[in-house]
């Protein structure tokens, strides 16, 4: 494991920092592995999202509306590909920086015996400003041919082929709400053409980007829990329950008490307020 190196408290406008490669600690890291790795193995339209409370959501719109210092993780990988993943960001901070040079592991479901990672290795990013538009990119095989085109989570710089019915999309994206620290589930099919099994499972990655971006996101990116929409034209759809943070908890908590005590207190006073003077007791003269 790699000294920690806290990037959470730096923040520049143009530039992002990636720390060193974190070890997977079942219990204390940020995620549960246990949960998503499977992902790896599962083509995206056979996930039963519902039993894994998890929802589909439009991978181009990373718009993080408050600043946070995001974290990335390496989940599994269903492909032989040895690619680098990169981030992108416009707006509040612009910049561009590789998270990982090599998403490939050497304990993943397609593992490479040469593969720099293993599963649930994760790196703390720089902080990002608030109001930042962020994009992750995949170079399909780009260890070994790095002019190959990337394929990013904004369609508009991929490209559109027969053999990829989701075309131009390439990423697929998934929330999970209910996880103790709600994250971001990404996965890629790193094949635009002929060959492409369009599984999105090529490569998977969880992000954390915060509570309040995660709503934000989670809330206008919605797409429900089909997992056989095409991304190409998939609408986006309201979140059909209220969600709960450790925040909008302690909100809950502060509002429902503040109104107990008004009941409880403010009742009587309300009471006597609405009385008719004729009963109020009379008060008592003191003799000097």
């Amino acid at each position: 494991m790699a000294a920690s190196t806290d990037l959470s408290n730096i923040s520049s406008a143009t530039s992002i920092s990636v720390g060193p490669i974190q070890s997977y600690i079942q219990g204390s890291t940020w995620f549960d592995l246990t949960k998503y790795k499977n992902l790896g193995s599962q083509e995206r339209v056979s996930i039963d999202l519902k039993s894994s409370n998890l929802w589909m959501i439009d991978s181009s719109q990373l718009y993080l509306p408050y600043s946070y210092a995001p974290r990335v993780a390496f989940i599994n990988e269903g492909a032989g590909y040895q690619s680098p993943i990169k981030i992108s960001a416009t707006g509040g901070t612009t910049a561009q920086a590789t998270v990982f040079k090599n998403l490939s592991g050497s304990n993943s479901i397609l593992p490479s015996a040469d593969g720099p990672l293993k599963l649930g290795d994760w790196v703390q990013l720089s902080m990002i400003q608030a109001n930042t538009q962020l994009n992750f990119s995949v170079t399909p095989n780009g260890v070994f041919q790095p002019n190959n085109r990337p394929l990013s989570t904004d369609p508009s710089l991929n490209p559109v082929s027969s053999y990829n019915p989701n075309s131009p999309v390439f990423w697929a994206a998934y929330a999970d709400p209910k996880a103790t620290r709600p994250i971001i589930l990404l996965g890629y099919e790193d094949i635009a053409g002929k060959g492409s099994d369009n599984d999105f499972n090529d490569g998977i990655l969880a992000v954390d980007l915060g509570t309040e971006n995660f709503t934000s996101i989670f809330t206008s990116a919605n797409l429900g829990q089909n997992a056989k929409i095409n991304l190409k034209t998939a609408q986006t759809v309201p979140v059909p329950f209220e969600l709960h943070s450790s925040l909008g908890l302690l909100l809950a908590i502060f509002i429902v008490g503040r109104r107990f005590l008004q009941r409880r207190f403010l009742q009587p006073v309300q009471a006597v307020a609405e009385m008719p003077s004729s009963t109020y007791p009379s008060p008592k003269l003191i003799a000097d």
